[in-house]
């Protein structure tokens, strides 16, 4: 199930880095990704029978590193964020295997174990999925965490019905090269405050991968970005502007 990759975003214990392997061997996943660990001595004793997915996994510096490959990228947390729409763990499997199914690739985000995913590394996600716990006792582990979403995961790659024919979706790291783009384009044209411009590109951005783009869509967006940018005519620049504003 390469097209499905689990990534931990800072992990802190090297065990807990091989219980998460462990669990997604036992439901038939071996695309790991570590970004920027606290250690790299990773201890695969904790990996029963799935130290494989600990030496193979990709070894990323930062979270847009870790995230680049895939065209979905969920993350998950246990606290409920303004103006977002929590998956559950099986909603979120539906909707990494129907993409998978159009020809996409979905990755799994999860945080320290102390911190979890910070607000900044939501605003990144294109979706967010929550474990709905006992009040009593809300708090999981990372490898139960994972063996949860892994088995829900499981269970809707069982019942995926593969399309007639795919086409090539774009990779996180084109839809962010359109939005780099984008973001100049929209500054010099006046569009966003260039004190703020993060949470506008955010919804931007979020709605872009809801339709779900292809590779082709995504370079004709950005070609057309960049034809626009050149014949624009760049509003002045608000005071507090890093590109140069009075």
């Amino acid at each position: 199930a390469s097209d499905v990759g689990i990534v931990l975003y800072r992990p802190r214990m090297a065990d807990n880095v091989g219980g998460v392997a462990r669990a997604m061997a036992n439901f038939g996943f071996d695309r790991m990704v570590i970004a920027d660990p606290a250690t790299y001595h990773f201890d695969t004793r904790t990996a029963v029978k799935a130290e494989h997915v600990v030496e193979q996994a990709y070894i990323a510096r930062t979270f847009e590193e870790a995230v680049a490959p895939f065209t979905w990228v969920c993350g998950t947390t246990s606290r409920t964020i303004r103006r977002r729409v929590a998956l559950s763990p099986r909603e979120m499997a539906e909707e990494a295997f129907r993409r998978v199914q159009a020809g996409g690739t979905a990755c799994i985000v999860l945080g320290s174990e102390n911190h979890g995913l910070t607000d900044a590394d939501i605003e990144r996600c294109d979706a967010i999925c929550r474990i709905d716990t006992s009040e009593e006792q809300p708090s999981i582990n990372l490898a139960q965490a994972a063996a949860i979403l892994c088995y829900e995961l499981h269970v809707a790659q069982r019942e995926a019905r593969p399309p007639r024919q795919k086409a090539e979706m774009a990779t996180r790291e084109a839809v962010d090269r359109l939005m780099d783009f984008s973001r100049e384009a929209l500054l010099d044209a006046g569009f966003l405050n260039p004190q703020q411009p993060h949470h506008i590109l955010a919804e931007l951005r979020r709605l872009l991968v809801r339709a779900e783009p292809t590779k082709r869509e995504v370079e004709l967006l950005t070609a057309a970005v960049k034809q626009v940018q050149r014949s624009l005519v760049p509003v002045p620049r608000r005071k507090g502007d890093p590109r140069g504003g009075a």
